[in-house]
């Protein structure tokens, strides 16, 4: 079986953005951590600015790294194996630690816990660590699936995957931007090849699919001419 996620750029564009918004209150802590720094602070003090400072840097690395990444994703190889997503996500990491910080100085400055800042830390360490299972997760939920049974397309939003045997398939069409994929009951699914992330590897399976299609068609058509009787 042919299995291929449908990984679009746009999408990964705008995941990316998502942490990039996040990631902007770097900048507020970091000229927190600054400002207490440049009172000559001592003990605790101290410390927490020296903190602020630095996981507000780490958070600043860590998208800069993403961004590289992403740009890296977009120019590498067709391979359909390439751009899976393995291990953590430091910007999430980062991000962790800068809300435990956060909320650390919170509560040496009032006394008091900050609860939703501890919560949300939590959160984005655990997002962090479970990246690359969440990330297989996803993949495995958006694959292009084409075997001799039939083929599973996946639509842009979730629960809109199209599973069709052979027979129901009435034609796959390929050209250099798109493909469309058209069940004989007139449901259809349209996969861009122009924001696709390995365009070829899924042109490949496609063409792969219309094979299976072809020989579907003539063991249906053999089947009818051996045995008049069944029509």
């Amino acid at each position: 079986m042919i299995a291929i996620p449908l990984r679009y750029r746009r999408q990964e564009k705008g995941l990316f953005i998502q942490k990039l918004q996040h990631a902007v209150p770097s900048i507020i802590v970091l000229g927190d951590g600054i400002e207490h720094l440049r009172h000559e602070p001592h003990g605790m003090e101290l410390a927490i600015g020296i903190a602020e400072v630095a996981v507000s840097v780490l958070v600043i690395g860590s998208v800069i790294r993403g961004f590289r990444q992403l740009r890296a994703k977009n120019t590498t190889s067709d391979d359909p194996h390439a751009h899976h997503h393995h291990g953590i996500d430091w910007i999430d990491i980062c991000l962790g630690a800068m809300l435990s910080v956060e909320a650390y100085a919170k509560y040496h400055a009032t006394g008091h816990l900050p609860r939703p800042t501890i919560l949300l830390a939590l959160v984005m360490f655990a997002i962090g660590m479970l990246h690359g299972k969440l990330a297989a997760f996803g993949d495995r939920r958006r694959e292009l699936r084409v075997s001799a049974d039939g083929l599973t397309v996946p639509g842009r939003r979730p629960f809109q995957q199209l599973v069709l045997t052979w027979p129901d398939v009435q034609s796959i069409d390929i050209d250099d931007r798109t493909a469309v994929v058209t069940a004989i009951d007139g449901r259809t699914r349209r996969i861009d090849l122009a924001d696709a992330v390995q365009p070829d590897a899924i042109r490949d399976a496609l063409l792969s699919a219309r094979t299976f299609l072809e020989d579907a068609r003539h063991a249906a058509s053999a089947s009818i001419e051996s045995n008049p009787s069944a029509t």
